[in-house]
């Protein structure tokens, strides 16, 4: 532990602390899919089951990554056949990113992942102490979002 059981720990540094628990098990989790990916491929594969076809461009802003490192994800992603990368509709420079029906069925599965996780890391709460831990962090990252 970083701070000793006395001194309650800084408000950012609860919540890295958690951020880093959540990606600890969802990681370990995601280790039983024996593919080799990790919490990036998982925020990718969720924004893109969204958002796709899109361009790397357009992923990386959205995961807040560097188009290089979203260019590896992408390749990972290629390789087990999750995405394909074809010429842009209006674009000829652009590729767009296409979530194939592995892709999809994969992020099922990591979804299915995800929320066990999240269920365990909230099952000390109620219902209503879930409602209110994600409204109140909600109005927190909505007061720093700037207009």
């Amino acid at each position: 532990m970083i701070c000793p059981a006395t001194t309650p720990p800084s408000f950012g540094l609860l919540l890295r602390q958690v951020r880093d628990g959540l990606v600890r098990q969802l990681d370990a989790s995601m280790a039983e899919e024996d593919l080799g990916i990790g919490f990036t491929h998982y925020i990718g594969l969720k924004v893109l089951s969204n958002m796709a076809p899109c361009t790397a461009n357009e992923l990386a802003q959205a995961i807040d990554q560097v188009p290089s490192a979203v260019t590896r994800l992408l390749d990972k992603l290629e390789a087990l056949g999750c995405v394909r990368r074809e010429p842009h509709a209006q674009d000829r420079r652009a590729l767009q990113i296409v979530l194939t029906d592995e892709g999809r069925a994969l992020w099922a599965r990591l979804k299915l992942r995800g929320d066990a996780v999240m269920d365990y890391a909230l099952r000390d709460l109620s219902a209503d102490e879930r409602t209110q831990l994600l409204s109140l962090l909600t109005r927190i990252r909505d007061s720093l979002t700037t207009p």
